[in-house]
């Protein structure tokens, strides 16, 4: 489940957007781990996206890109360097109101509820397709198929439905797969086939609100995983423990965000 990530895929998971990352290119502060020779397209690395996230947190903080880049280059003098931004917030605190709320915001943020856990194989109907941002209706036109299928047939589903989003950097956009699980003895038609989801290892962080919202969510759970430094590869899934059927209110949605971890020593 490693690999390289496309840019898009980077700035969803590390909250800062595709042309910010272009932009710290250009100034050489974070750049691509590979940059394709023919297409001029950047791939970044998963081990980039503690950098990527404690980039981010600072500019959040106002820190400017020059004192961001003596953190990186040197560490020890972190502690200089947050003292003099500390005294710079207080001397000029009309101009730096807007940093100050954003961290006040930050700390006072309902917290999401995290855990880890082996997520379990299970039977499914899969369709694998491509995702291209900002183009994500696929996810829910697989689902609605799927469902379709499922029901004409009278196969017994098994909720939550969930997407499995791949570190696939090979064509265009990146692969997803979108599964429905079902029980007993079913059939695919077509693109729809018959699938175990082996599960596996994942860090998981549940989030509440609408589906336009999580894109915040996934830094959020990126954070909290470098936080216990665990190891994440950068494959995730989407398991909708709530969501239509359930409830009219998209504010009522609830979507587990996981992200898959290295295999630990000694596991197959």
């Amino acid at each position: 489940m490693r690999g390289r990530l496309i840019i898009s895929r980077f700035a969803l998971l590390t909250g800062l957007s595709a042309k910010t990352l272009r932009y710290y290119d250009e100034i050489d502060l974070l750049c691509p781990a590979a940059v394709d020779d023919l297409t001029s397209y950047r791939y970044y690395s998963v081990t980039q996206i503690d950098l990527a996230v404690r980039i981010r947190r600072w500019r959040e903080l106002g820190l400017p890109l020059d004192e961001i880049r003596d953190l990186i280059d040197y560490p020890d003098r972190a502690k200089e360097v947050f003292i003099r931004h500390e005294q710079r917030l207080s001397a000029e605190i009309e101009d730096r109101q807007q940093s100050l709320l954003h961290l006040r915001t930050y700390i006072q943020e309902a917290p999401m509820e995290f855990r880890t856990e082996q997520l379990p194989a299970r039977q499914t109907l899969r369709i694998r397709t491509r995702l291209q941002p900002p183009h994500y209706d696929v996810i829910p036109e697989a689902l609605r198929d799927l469902m379709l299928h499922a029901k004409a047939r009278g196969y017994p589903i098994a909720p939550p439905s969930f997407f499995v989003h791949h570190n696939d950097d090979q064509g265009e956009g990146s692969l997803v797969e979108v599964y429905l699980p079902v029980v007993g003895n079913v059939e695919g038609d077509g693109r729809i086939e018959v699938k175990t989801f082996e599960g596996g290892r994942a860090f998981v962080g549940r989030f509440v609100g609408p589906y336009d919202k999580t894109g915040a969510a996934y830094s959020a759970v990126v954070e909290e995983a470098l936080r216990h430094n665990l190891k994440i590869t950068g494959v995730t899934a989407e398991f909708y423990v709530k969501s239509v059927p359930d409830t009219p209110n998209p504010e009522e949605y609830e979507t587990d965000i996981a992200f898959f971890l290295e295999e630990l020593e000694g596991e197959h």
